[in-house]
């Protein structure tokens, strides 16, 4: 929808305020309603691009469509035999709109509205299996894909579908509202998981691109590093949430945000760690950063988040990779396997014996992961097992692992890069 990027780029409209519309209909007619309220924001859109080039912006660009996305809302809501009684404050809600929120200089400098806060908590309530909570508020706050979400909860999108419409029926009577007290904690958790896949969302995307035209829901993707840094930071210094996991995480995405200009080369083709350019890594983002890797430190226990914050910080700190204190990284992977003991931290510990000199442990532990990784690591598995044999001195081997690695990679770009390891190698 390249027309109502314009069109919406021009009038101040952006991902977080199409999310904040929402965000306020769904508080008002319901989370039983998200779909309805999603499908109604779109239609509010295609009805801006017939109605504003001839009409002219309106004053409030936000509020139109609040109202226009409200009314196609109700009107598809009353055709339905099992709606229940509407709210009866349409008028006045409607002559209320959505208040106006001007562009804001700098990149996060934002704060976090309550409708936006109140929906991200409302998609991670406990009733719900963590996975699905993921995925619900993945959906509603990265406004991602079914593939998308499916990928990042390693599950299929039909699984997913099922999974957000039980969701959506189960939490229709429950209010928006951001949890206090007791009723946080079982919350926090899901939430912070969520913005760490919709960073990893965005990055996954911004590679993507280069082979891709350039699409709304791309761009959206590409968006979600950001928007993931963004609410982590809002939930951190928020009083009703605000916690050392939330500036645990917060550190993590912003260290790794600050490598993100450059991860790509000219031709956006992704640059190994090694041959990143360093001056190229955003300064202000490494410092925001370790000043939330520094309030995180409050905490009474070390989480996965505080342990994840720390990895990020060896590395965005190092002022090469041989320079990288590797004897720190594995200790790290040490301690996260024992709070996450998923395949990520394994693999990453794995990677990690390979750098610190112990090429054969390593290739021994990726050997035994190899069988039981998720799909969406595989490629980067072996990958790291052709490392581990090259620097045994297999090169057959670790030629052959190459190729089964860029067969099994899951995006062209990351097929482009190890394509272009393995003939370095040949």
């Amino acid at each position: 929808m390249p027309l109502v990027n314009t069109l919406f780029s021009q009038a101040g409209i952006g991902p977080r305020e199409l999310r904040r519309i929402v965000a306020r209909l769904a508080s008002s007619l319901g989370l039983a309603h998200l779909a309805q309220a999603e499908d109604a924001v779109q239609t509010a859109a295609l009805r801006a691009v017939q109605r504003w080039p001839e009409d002219g912006t309106p004053a409030n660009p936000s509020g139109w469509l609040y109202v226009v996305a409200r009314r196609a809302a109700l009107d598809g809501l009353r055709a339905m035999p099992s709606t229940v009684e509407l709210l009866d404050d349409e008028t006045q809600e409607e002559a209320q709109g959505l208040p106006h929120t001007a562009p804001v200089e700098g990149r996060f400098s934002a704060e976090l509205d309550d409708d936006e806060l109140a929906l991200l908590f409302a998609a991670c309530h406990p009733e719900l299996p963590q996975a699905t909570q993921v995925a619900l508020a993945l959906r509603t706050m990265a406004s991602l894909e079914l593939a998308d979400v499916a990928a990042a909860v390693l599950s299929s999108e039909a699984a997913v579908a099922q999974r957000l419409a039980r969701a959506r029926r189960q939490l229709g009577g429950q209010a928006l509202q951001v949890p206090a007290g007791a009723e946080l904690p079982p919350r926090r958790d899901s939430v912070l998981t969520v913005l760490s896949l919709m960073f990893l969302a965005g990055q996954r995307a911004a590679a993507d691109s280069t082979t891709t035209p350039i699409e709304a829901s791309a761009e959206r993707r590409r968006m979600a590093s950001w928007e993931a840094i963004r609410l982590a930071r809002a939930v951190a210094a928020h009083p009703a949430c605000a916690h050392p996991d939330a500036d645990a995480l917060a550190a993590t995405l912003l260290l790794h945000g600050a490598r993100l200009t450059g991860r790509l080369d000219e031709h956006g083709d992704i640059i190994p760690l090694p041959g990143q350019p360093r001056d190229r890594w955003d300064s202000g983002m490494i410092r925001m950063g370790l000043a939330h890797l520094q309030a995180s430190q409050r905490a009474e226990r070390l989480s996965r988040w505080h342990l994840q914050a720390g990895l990020a910080a060896e590395h965005a700190l190092a002022p090469s990779v041989e320079a990288t204190d590797w004897t720190a990284v594995l200790r790290w992977y040490e301690l996260l396997m024992q709070a996450d003991p998923s395949s990520a931290p394994r693999l990453g510990h794995a990677i990690a014996l390979v750098e610190c000199g112990r090429p054969e442990e390593g290739r021994s532990r990726l050997l035994a992961l190899l069988p039981t990784v998720p799909a969406a690591l595989r490629a980067h598995a072996l990958a790291a097992l052709s490392m581990a044999c090259e620097r045994l001195g297999q090169k057959e081997a670790a030629l052959e692992y190459l190729a089964e690695a860029i067969t099994a990679a899951p995006r062209d770009a990351d097929a482009r890069l190890l394509q272009r390891r393995w003939l370095a190698l040949a």
